[in-house]
């Protein structure tokens, strides 16, 4: 499971039958999955497009039904003046094809020009908890909450505030 560099356990299938690892592939981060055979997990297997990229990706949580997944990477945006910000974005499982459909960036009301990182998603599916250095933080990262809409919206990110968040990096 472990490698010689950087790598880590970022998320656990609700079912406790998939882990996503984060391995550092010199420099660019890439996300991995395992899956547990009995007691046994497999060996980590590199996810493919449109999960990873040739950018860094290195935080990731499946929805309690495993039909999404959600996930931070730095592919650039054109329009913004860093285009290595990190971003949330989520793609969906088509089973028909058995791979993971085309990831979409979530929209600003999420997303700022700023990183945002450390996806969580409760187990409503559509509520999720993540760290943002925009948004109006308290200091450098803080943990917010946005809840997707009937209409397929997501509300404003609402900051945790304190003591969940302090003046330092909360991720």
């Amino acid at each position: 499971m472990n490698t010689k560099g950087h790598d880590a356990a970022v998320a656990l299938s609700p079912d406790g039958s998939k882990m996503i690892v984060y391995i550092d592939d010199k420099g660019d981060g890439n996300l991995y999955e395992s899956i547990r055979e009995g007691n046994e997990w497999s060996k980590p297997k590199r996810f493919d497009e449109p999960i990873n990229s040739e950018y860094h990706e290195a935080s990731a949580w499946y929805t309690s039904d495993g039909k999404r997944l959600f996930f931070v990477s730095e592919r650039p945006l054109e329009k913004r003046g860093n285009p290595k910000d990190r971003d949330i974005y989520v793609a969906e499982w088509d089973a028909e094809e058995e791979e993971w459909g085309d990831a979409q960036r979530l929209p600003e009301t999420v997303n700022t020009k700023y990183n945002e990182d450390g996806i969580y998603v409760h187990p409503d599916g559509k509520t999720i908890y993540f760290s943002s250095k925009g948004h109006n933080s308290m200091g450098g990262y803080d943990v917010f909450k946005s809840v997707l809409q009937d209409d397929g919206t997501w509300s404003k990110a609402e900051n945790m505030g304190y003591p969940i968040n302090t003046p330092d990096d909360d991720v």
